[in-house]
């Protein structure tokens, strides 16, 4: 059987990446990607430049396993917040204030993520397709919760796949928004706008009464 034992050098290694990835998302902070550089981060992280090559070939890399991470964090806190006893309304609203909450905290990596999404779906699947496989998982576990209150006729019963996708697309939204006019309140702007449409649609709507007259 293999030995799976966690060495020293293991352990040095996971410590000295999260060390080097705190320092781009730091510089990121400060300057945006235009002046992210290799030398900078190696600065902040506080190795040479060499040793920096060591753990990341390129800025690309670096930034593609920094987007992997806040996937990862993303993915674990939808699990956290879907898989509660909570009524599938109440799952849904706090999805959708997490998400838009977590587009603020992120909006820096946002229009990267996007781009770097599409180019791997661009190039096809195969090598590269993390963020892919990340969207993916995202978009199956809001499927799971759609499919959830579809199930208990708290939701219409339309193809929760697409439900998924169209939420995504309305948070989305957003972050083009936010994007697109530079407004620090634009979360809070949008948040109860998107609550809004969202439960205005998803709710099923009772059968409406035809009155027929009868000669």
């Amino acid at each position: 059987m293999k030995n799976m034992r966690t060495t020293k050098k293991d352990l040095v290694t996971a410590f000295r990446t999260q060390e080097i990835l705190a320092a781009a998302r730091s510089l990121l902070e400060q300057g945006g990607l235009d002046g992210l550089t290799m030398e900078g981060i190696a600065a902040a992280a506080g190795v040479a430049k060499g040793t920096l090559y060591l753990y990341f070939q390129s800025k690309e890399e670096l930034i593609h396993e920094l987007l992997s991470q806040v996937g990862e964090n993303l993915v674990a806190a939808l699990e956290s917040l879907i898989d509660t006893p909570h009524p599938p309304e109440e799952k849904l609203r706090q999805v959708v204030t997490w998400l838009l909450g977590h587009l603020e905290r992120e909006r820096l990596l946002f229009p990267v993520f996007m781009h770097e999404l599409w180019r791997e779906r661009s190039e096809g699947p195969g090598r590269g397709s993390r963020l892919q496989d990340l969207d993916e998982r995202i978009n199956a576990r809001l499927t799971s919760l759609f499919a959830e209150g579809i199930a208990q006729g708290r939701f219409i019963p339309a193809n929760p796949r697409l439900l998924s996708f169209l939420l995504r697309g309305l948070v989305r939204a957003v972050g083009h928004y936010q994007m697109a006019e530079g407004r620090e309140v634009a979360i809070k702007e949008a948040s109860p706008v998107v609550l809004a449409l969202l439960f205005s649609g998803l709710p099923p709507k009772s059968p409406v009464a035809v009155e027929v007259d009868t000669p």
